[in-house]
């Protein structure tokens, strides 16, 4: 909480100008980062991490002290690797970081307000761009996030570089996309879900790819062209999509498949079709559909949104989540249905 509180504080230029330098290069807009950290600074606070520390079983006999941890940070989104960090720091292993090169400033602030406390002054909290600079550092416990066919490639390097002992566990999370239930029509649910689609532009395997309601895209149109117009205001997309997305739609006129244009986004009503970004489906169907989706999609759904508690789904429970909550992840989230920092010290 102590390193919380400093790299938060107003006087961080350290922080401030990581912010103005990921901005000015070009690697994400200043709405997207600002809401990264709007979502952190909210989410940490001494009774989550009391909460996540009991859930996790941590305390002074069980923990992971006795560990090497390596991270392997993401770079698509802003800070995205930020929960794996913290969960290796709260267990109390000693944390290695490759930060992403797509990422390479906000990260290192946070760390270097942990070396600064009086728990981590004499522990060993390092980081690097480049994974070769931590050749023959043998691991007990690698995280990384990535594709499937990254996989092959990461456990490559890290077998080459020598960058896990011989009997290493490797936590890989592999999700690309989040689905929705919506089985309500009201200005709080629909304002969740176009937010749910549209920030940090559709990227992220917690943004909604995937909508099931048990009505037709058409019968909310005009209330998700007016939220999205609003979000657009509010949050202009760092990157536009490819030119191929206008072909679909106009494509979708062609064979007069209902759709919506939400300005560099597409909602289409079809059967999933996953195979570009800056689009989302709309699929007619009950809670039934939405097992039989997840059943489908197996490793790359992460998580499936509700808005309401009483809907189940069943076999997925460890999945489903507040549509309000699709962006915004407390700390102690479970990605793929894993708690860090129990994993980290189990």
């Amino acid at each position: 909480m102590e390193a919380k509180e400093y790299w938060f504080s107003s006087g961080n230029d350290y922080l401030a100008n990581a912010v103005d330098r990921t901005v000015r290069e070009g690697y994400f807009s200043f709405q997207d980062v600002r809401f990264a950290l709007d979502v952190l600074e909210q989410s940490i606070c001494k009774e989550m991490l009391t909460s996540w520390a009991v859930r996790a079983g941590l305390d002074e006999k069980k923990n992971a002290d006795h560990q090497n941890v390596l991270c392997l940070h993401a770079g698509n989104l802003p800070l995205v690797g930020f929960q794996n960090a913290f969960a290796t720091l709260l267990s109390g292993a000693r944390y290695t970081g490759k930060i992403s090169r797509k990422d390479p400033y906000l990260l290192p602030t946070f760390l270097n307000e942990v070396k600064k406390t009086a728990l981590w002054s004499d522990m060993d909290v390092q980081w690097t761009h480049r994974l070769d600079d931590f050749e023959d550092m043998r691991d007990d416990r690698i995280l990384f996030a990535g594709s499937e066919t990254s996989v092959p490639e990461v456990r490559k390097a890290i077998r080459d570089l020598r960058l896990a002992k011989g009997n290493a566990k490797f936590l890989i999370r592999t999700s690309h996309f989040s689905m929705a239930y919506l089985d309500q029509k009201d200005e709080q649910s629909l304002h969740d879900l176009v937010n749910g689609m549209l920030c940090y532009g559709g990227k992220g395997c917690r943004s909604v790819a995937v909508v099931v309601a048990p009505f037709d895209l058409d019968e909310v149109k005009p209330e998700l062209q007016n939220f999205a117009q609003q979000f657009w205001s509010e949050n202009p997309l760092h990157h536009g999509p490819p030119p191929k997305l206008k072909n679909k739609y106009a494509y979708n006129r062609a064979v007069g498949r209902p759709q919506l244009w939400l300005k560099d986004y597409l909602i289409q009503q079809s059967g999933p079709e996953l195979d570009q970004d800056f689009i989302s489906c709309w699929v007619r169907g009950d809670e039934a559909s939405v097992v039989e989706l997840a059943d489908q999609f197996g490793g790359k759904l992460q998580s499936i949104y509700r808005t309401d508690q009483k809907v189940e789904f069943p076999g997925y429970s460890r999945k489903v989540e507040a549509l309000s909550t699709a962006q915004r992840p407390p700390i102690d989230w479970k990605p793929d249905g894993v708690d860090t920092l129990a994993w980290l010290i189990d």
